[in-house]
């Protein structure tokens, strides 16, 4: 009977023992599973790290955001003194008009307070205002040197696109010396030959980035006054070359990947442009292509400078200095 205790406390201390057991291997596995499970997102936030400054990036994400990826080319096109209620409403434009049924456009974008022809177009070309440019007088004066900041075509360049400029006016190489742009050409005063040769010149070369310069409505303006029956007719000129630029892109077979932007250095008045009238400073800005909103009316601001941001964007670029225009992405479906 002595030994019936023993008994009991060894077979007590063995169910112990395997309760014991059962329970460590069930902690054991429970800790597995936890280790295994991934951890909640909410419980440990990403912080942005403090070390890398935050560089300014608003022309760059513009464009990676709205950037069509179709666009391949860009065309510039200005056509000098066109005041922007000439196009839509007095009288008929075919060629224009196509493009902003099947584009997108301002009628109330602005020029700089500098409005005139070589100021004006070095803020188009280069994206910022004439206190940085330098371009302060309006005359060639090889003298007087050339814009003080990189422009589009430079940028283009530095990325291995091809550039070039067809001109009426000679003054406009101050904003493209030698060695900036790959063609720079004036074939003419008016657009007729202008527009042929830049026209020849796309089918031969397809350029990525290209300006076209127009001198025919400053011309008349100056000559008889803005809005009179020549200044008018000098208008249909332009808008004919227009098309001589439009049917070329058709003929090298890359209309499809081109964004052609159209648009002024300024406006006029009377015989001038001094810059104090609204019709001086007001531009017409239409832009049609890959990606564009069609038949759109642009409902933010334009200026001349986002010209060049826009189509730097287009191409993926970013510009070489910090630059005053924003792309109008606005108008990027």
């Amino acid at each position: 009977m002595r030994r019936r205790p023993s008994v009991y406390r060894l077979a007590t201390v063995s169910a112990l023992g395997l309760l014991l057991s059962s329970l460590l291997l069930r902690l054991s596995a429970d800790s597995a599973t936890a280790r295994a499970a991934p951890a909640p997102v909410t419980s440990t936030p990403l912080q942005p790290r403090q070390s890398m400054p935050l560089v300014p990036l608003v022309q760059r994400q513009s464009l990676t955001e709205h950037q069509p990826a179709a666009v391949r080319h860009v065309v510039i096109i200005s056509e000098d003194g066109m005041r922007p209620d000439l196009i839509y409403g007095q009288q008929k434009m075919i060629w224009h008009e196509q493009l902003y049924r099947n584009g997108s456009f301002s009628w109330k974008a602005r020029t700089i307070r500098t409005a005139s022809t070589l100021p004006s177009h070095a803020s188009m070309l280069s994206g910022v205002d004439v206190d940085q440019h330098g371009l302060t007088w309006n005359t060639w004066l090889k003298t007087r040197g050339f814009i003080r900041v990189p422009t589009i075509f430079q940028a283009a360049g530095e990325s291995g696109l091809k550039t070039a400029a067809f001109v009426g006016k000679p003054k406009l190489r101050h904003i493209m010396p030698a060695g900036t742009v790959d063609v720079f050409a004036r074939p003419g005063y008016y657009c007729k030959k202008v527009s042929d040769e830049a026209a020849r010149y796309i089918e031969r070369e397809k350029p990525e980035l290209l300006f076209v310069h127009f001198s025919d409505p400053d011309e008349a303006g100056h000559a008889d006054g803005w809005m009179t029956a020549s200044y008018r007719k000098a208008a249909l000129a332009a808008d004919a070359c227009l098309g001589t630029i439009y049917r070329a892109l058709q003929q090298a077979n890359i209309l499809d990947d081109t964004l052609v932007i159209v648009s002024a250095d300024h406006g006029g008045h009377a015989r001038g442009h001094s810059g104090a009238l609204p019709s001086d400073r007001e531009i017409p800005w239409i832009a049609s292509g890959p990606g564009v909103r069609r038949g759109y009316h642009i409902r933010s601001a334009v200026s001349t400078m986002d010209t060049a941001a826009t189509a730097l964007a287009a191409l993926g670029l970013s510009p070489l200095t910090r630059i005053s225009g924003r792309p109008v992405s606005e108008i990027f479906q």
